[in-house]
């Protein structure tokens, strides 16, 4: 049995908005103990719990109130169905309305699908597969040069919103960027917020910074690591110069991660203990991709 400021933190209220919900609507009944104090069991949390997410998806308590625990069941199961039943063809129905220069249609549809989906249903069902769709169109010309550049300032501005840092994070981060020569940054953002995702502290630093100024921010924040991604083939040959001086001058306890098309080419070109190629970004996150000779 629970006291009432533990039962409203396990279920992610206030203690104010679980009074509300059992004196004014009855949606529970704790019992008390001796001294007339509320207290609370474990299914009764787990019903505050239900009760929560379901307002928060604009179910008014009043009408939640009354229903048992199998018919919250229920609406959940049903929001869930709804929230995913679209997303196959969401990315289509996003350009064609970016076709039509709909660009209120494109962002609401982009603004809700980061509202409603997980983050690994976001970027694997919404984000790339838009992002492949824009390819396709962009070559065939069924999209110009304008639409194209409008579905990535409006991606880039969506998604590195979310990616806004707390702002008493104190843990060290890792910090994520690409290289001069390198504007690609779509993929450095979903990566980022991928590794976000699976609890990772994340600092975004953006396109085409110098090794040597990222070496200095990593110093300045003692940085768990850093993460950098590079698409273009030109750039290649560049990029092992800059990784080469960052390794120089990055701290040694440091590990630096590379993705992107270039990344198991750079990785093994440069053949260093802490520089690797990885592919899944919350590998990173559960600490099982680490440099030879490092826990």
């Amino acid at each position: 049995m629970y006291p009432i400021k533990a039962a409203a933190e396990l279920a992610g209220l206030s203690t104010e908005t679980l009074r509300a919900w059992e004196r004014r609507h009855g949606a529970i009944r704790p019992v008390r103990d001796a001294q007339g104090r509320r207290l609370y069991d474990p299914a009764t949390i787990e019903r505050l719990s239900r009760l929560h997410r379901l307002t928060d998806r604009g179910h008014p308590i009043r009408d939640l109130a009354a229903l048992d625990d199998e018919a919250l069941d229920r609406l959940l199961d049903d929001g869930r169905q709804a929230a995913y039943g679209g997303v196959e063809t969401l990315p289509s129905r996003m350009l064609d309305a970016i076709a039509d220069y709909r660009v209120d249609v494109f962002d609401r549809d982009l603004s809700v699908a980061i509202a409603t989906l997980p983050m690994t249903v976001l970027l694997t069902r919404v984000v790339m597969p838009l992002l492949r769709e824009v390819g396709l169109r962009w070559a065939d010309g069924r999209l110009a040069v304008a639409q194209e550049r409008l579905v990535s300032s409006l991606l880039r501005m969506r998604l590195l919103a979310v990616l806004s840092p707390p702002p008493r994070e104190q843990r060290p981060r890792v910090l994520f960027a690409t290289l001069p020569g390198e504007r690609h940054e779509l993929g450095l953002i979903a990566a980022a917020l991928q590794a976000q995702d699976a609890g990772m502290p994340v600092l975004y630093l953006g396109t085409e910074l110098p090794a040597d100024e990222i070496a200095r921010v990593a110093d300045k924040l003692d940085a768990a690591g850093v993460a950098l991604s590079s698409m273009d083939p030109e750039q290649a040959r560049p990029a092992l110069a800059e990784l080469r001086q960052l390794d120089r001058v990055l701290a040694p306890a440091v590990p630096v991660w590379l993705g992107g098309a270039n990344a198991r080419y750079l990785a093994e070109e440069l053949a260093s203990t802490r520089i690797q190629a990885v592919t899944d970004v919350q590998a990173i996150a559960r600490g099982r991709v680490t440099p030879a000779g490092r826990g």
